[in-house]
């Protein structure tokens, strides 16, 4: 087997809703986590997209699975890592199953729903309720919990019998046991600084295990709300080459400044008659 090319990055500004220089079937698999309607640090971004009401901003999002759909190749893997929210409305607190309307959305997408992981996060907090948890019954429970939403499109992905590529992607006995496992309690939330906050950053953890998991080596991932670029360095430290998406200038300037700082970005340039390209155009 001859070596490997070193795994790329491309990144792109613009609109996840709509990549036209990621050619149809050009990405192996997408992990990303998009921004959570109703909570509030998102309200900007999606009103400045005209989606004030939350069917609205899970329309918004819909938008980005279909281009999703589009770019994967068959087989190709969409991993969401989602939360609900909890808010008040003109009728009083409650629930807004983000996961449920993902789920939905994703599928008119033309996506296959597979079971998914829920992401229970560790914490250290005493009460994890909401009121008074002693005097029945209106206290609330606590959201520790994510959703790591997974879905096909089209049937499995199809490979040649002892695909080196597959064949050194191999996951080890411990690793398969426990990430195909529904429920991950092991992995702490990412911190949450002022640009983490602009951003929503999820753990590499997760972003690692999700790429082990459901690509294999020279394959190219997209993140299409790739933020922090927590997607991006996961993928290429698997040797995955990686694309992704942003969309908020001051997001996407910084997430260039840490690709420089990891020597990923701008790409080093192809050696005469090598036809070595950008993935995923």
């Amino acid at each position: 087997m001859s070596p490997s090319p070193p795994p790329t990055v491309r990144l792109l500004r613009g609109d996840a809703r709509d990549v036209a220089a990621l050619a149809a079937g050009s990405v192996h698999l997408v992990v990303t986590s998009p921004p959570y309607p109703m909570i509030p640090q998102w309200d900007g971004l999606f009103a400045a997209l005209g989606a004030t009401e939350y069917a609205q901003m899970h329309s918004v999002l819909g938008e980005a699975w279909r281009e999703c759909h589009r770019t994967l190749v068959a087989g190709g893997i969409l991993a969401v890592n989602v939360g609900d929210a909890l808010r008040s409305d003109a009728g009083g607190f409650r629930l807004w199953p983000n996961h449920a309307a993902v789920l939905e959305s994703a599928a008119r997408a033309g996506f296959t729903p597979l079971p998914y992981v829920l992401w229970k996060k560790p914490t250290n907090r005493p009460n994890a309720f909401l009121g008074s948890g002693f005097l029945p019954p209106n206290a609330y429970v606590t959201l520790d919990c994510e959703f790591l939403l997974l879905f096909r499109k089209g049937g499995l992905r199809r490979f040649a019998p002892h695909d080196p590529r597959r064949l050194a992607s191999r996951l080890a006995r411990a690793e398969r046991d426990a990430w195909f496992s529904q429920v991950w309690s092991d992995v702490r939330g990412a911190p949450q600084g002022p640009r983490e906050r602009r951003t929503g950053a999820f753990p590499s953890a997760i972003a690692e295990r999700l790429v082990r998991m459901f690509s294999v080596v020279g394959d190219t991932v997209l993140d299409p709300f790739a933020g922090t670029g927590t997607t991006l360095w996961a993928a290429v430290a698997s040797g995955r080459n990686a694309v992704g998406v942003e969309w908020d200038p001051v997001v996407y300037d910084e997430l260039t400044r840490r690709a420089r700082a990891r020597g990923l970005w701008p790409p080093a340039p192809s050696a005469p008659g090598s036809g070595a390209g950008s993935p995923g155009g």
